[in-house]
């Protein structure tokens, strides 16, 4: 048996007009020998707001996204629903500015990693040249080089037997600025003896001397206390 299935519209902002915003709440009457569930399979493509049963009949609310003609079956019956955009062609494009591809920004896949591994492979190496630097800056003979360059004829007495002796100390872990004039390898005798007698030239009444000899004899010294430790280090 055929069920005769009476639809009317009923209730609607545009409920007498043929066209419908995309979202509008749209509300029917359905009356007939109808149950709820033939109801929401008609309406199973559309958002069911509502529905509602009064006596004999069904109060459907519902709401279309889907733009143009729209067809719901209700057994022998045919709605035909009409829904429009309310947005124009201008709004379709969402990002206006980049219609034009010149606009557009294409977004690079950088080598992130390379970039952060060569960052730090270069903090550790100026690390490395700044420890270089410091070490050279604590060299006792890089020490001992630069302030004795700089002595001269006026500070000579004072300066070779100081610069000499500090070497000595920071390089042997003695006390020869305190006056203890120990023979400790390489150490010999005859270096003790040229400072005592940097001392005796100090204290001295007699000012005369030729310091640069003073001076290159200190270096000398120096230089074979240098070379013969770094041999006893490769022992």
């Amino acid at each position: 048996m055929k069920k005769i299935i009476f639809v009317f519209m009923l209730l609607s902002l545009l409920s007498f007009s043929k066209e419908y915003n995309i979202g509008d709440q749209i509300t029917i009457k359905i009356s007939g020998d109808i149950t709820k569930n033939e109801i929401e399979t008609a309406f199973k493509d559309y958002k069911i707001n509502n529905i509602k049963k009064d006596e004999n009949f069904y109060i459907v609310n519902f709401t279309s996204y889907k733009v143009g003609k729209n067809e719901v079956v209700i057994g022998n019956k045919k709605l035909n629903i009409d829904i429009i955009s309310t947005i124009n062609d201008s709004e379709n494009e969402i990002y206006q500015n980049l219609a034009d591809p010149n606009n557009r920004y294409i977004e690079k896949d950088y080598p992130h990693m390379f970039i952060l591994s060569g960052i730090a492979g270069l903090i550790a190496f100026l690390t490395g040249i700044l420890m270089i630097i410091v070490d050279r800056a604590r060299d006792p003979y890089i020490i001992f080089k630069k302030r004795i360059s700089k002595i001269n004829d006026a500070n000579w007495r004072e300066e070779i037997s100081f610069e000499l002796r500090t070497f000595i100390d920071n390089t042997l872990k003695t006390n020869f600025l305190g006056g203890e004039y120990i023979l400790k390898s390489p150490i010999i005798e005859e270096d003790i003896n040229f400072i005592k007698k940097l001392d005796y030239v100090k204290f001295s009444s007699n000012k005369d001397g030729d310091y640069l000899k003073y001076r290159d004899q200190a270096i000398e010294i120096v230089e074979r206390l240098r070379k013969e430790l770094k041999n006893n280090a490769k022992l």
